[in-house]
């Protein structure tokens, strides 16, 4: 992932070629003490309901949550984090053209484990939560 530079505004995660690629739309801005990404909803990011599918929420609750535990750790050039076990609920909806906003904190960790917790919202409304195993990347 290419990081922006601290306190910057959104900018591209840096996944050319990748499935968040293929997703489209993913910014990120990356501070001192934390990620947080932000995505407007476009025609593909919609079910036949015409709010944001669920599995692109997941998308975003995953990748918020492993680029948190990243920022945290400071292992960018050593690996990423692997998601072990990702738990969520699906709380409201977005619609076309709205923005959705993604945080996270790390809430624990050991030698080779991070435990997370994280939240997709659109303007004042909480779309999404989860909490999050991931395993961190094994330094060389």
């Amino acid at each position: 992932m290419s990081e922006p530079s601290p306190l910057s505004e959104y900018g591209p995660i840096g996944q050319e070629g990748t499935f968040l690629d293929h997703v489209g739309g993913i910014e990120w801005r990356v501070g001192p003490d934390a990620v947080s990404i932000r995505l407007t909803v476009r025609p593909a990011h919609v079910n036949p309901n015409g709010t944001v599918h669920g599995g692109l929420i997941l998308t975003l609750l995953d990748f918020t949550l492993g680029a948190e535990v990243e920022r945290s750790l400071g292992a960018g050039q050593q690996g990423h984090p692997i998601t072990i076990q990702l738990s969520s609920s699906m709380i409201g909806a977005a619609s076309l053209g709205e923005t959705v906003l993604g945080s996270a904190r790390v809430t624990a960790r050991t030698k080779t484990m991070s435990f997370v917790s994280g939240e997709i919202t659109c303007d004042d409304r909480l779309i999404a939560s989860a909490t999050a195993v991931f395993r961190n990347p094994r330094i060389a």
